[in-house]
């Protein structure tokens, strides 16, 4: 295991973690990168929703990457790049699992990496899974919060056979934080199909149809497609 602690400037060097995949290695990670964190100078919003992705991203390797019993390497990679950008890159040489639709499953680590973060990007080989996280070191997106109003103007329904939100009504350009965390949990993250039904939503503002095509993207990686169901109450 390597560990290099982080300066305030850009040019900070970056911290370096080898560690194996067993749960005691979680507590290094977020010491490690607490400490890195606040010597770079990283605001209290933007380090932790960081550590909170990380933290994620590195349970999942400890969880599902290697069969019980015998973990394997887990590597975790922090540093401030070119353009003022935080980016941590997990790795692993195991097997990626994708979450089951139940939203009984543990696995939201991917949820709360999409929501908190300008990018995530999970590489998935045959020699290992790779989760690379960018997010702005000066402050979070605008969708890494939703407020309760717009959540509870777009439901989540479990009731079929593949997961749908559902808007209750018309929809305003404060509702796209709000719809793209449904999306995302519908998804476990982007992983699974999901569909939205917007036939109640009247006209769909700019902002709320750029973070359907920013899910219907990350669908599309994944191998799904987001079904949008559009026009009245009645039709497809």
């Amino acid at each position: 295991m390597s560990e290099v602690a982080g300066a305030p400037q850009q040019g900070a060097e970056p911290l370096v973690l080898d560690l194996p995949a067993d749960p005691a290695a979680l507590v290094v990670v977020r010491r490690a990168l607490g400490r890195w964190l606040s010597d770079a100078g990283v605001g209290a919003d933007v380090g932790g929703a960081l550590q909170a992705a990380v933290g994620e991203a590195c349970a999942n390797v400890v969880d599902h990457a290697y069969r019980a019993g015998d973990p394997g390497p887990m590597a975790l990679r922090v540093a401030r790049d070119d353009t003022g950008h935080l980016v941590a890159v997990v790795a692993d040489q195991g097997a990626w699992r994708t979450p089951d639709t139940d939203p009984g499953d543990r696995g939201r680590g991917l949820l709360i990496m999409q929501q908190l973060l300008q990018e995530v990007d999970v590489d998935r080989a045959p020699t290992g899974t790779t989760v690379t996280l960018r997010v702005r070191s000066g402050a979070l997106p605008p969708r890494a919060t939703a407020g309760a109003p717009e959540l509870g103007a777009v439901q989540l329904d479990r009731s079929g056979p593949v997961p749908r939100v559902v808007a209750s009504g018309p929809l305003g350009a404060d509702a796209a934080p709000a719809v793209r965390l449904r999306l995302l949990e519908a998804s476990r993250g982007g992983v699974v199909t999901a569909e939205l039904d917007l036939r109640s939503a009247g006209e769909v503002p700019a902002e709320v149809a750029a973070v359907v095509a920013e899910v219907a993207a990350i669908g599309r990686a994944n191998g799904w497609v987001l079904q949008v169901l559009r026009g009245g109450p009645h039709q497809g």
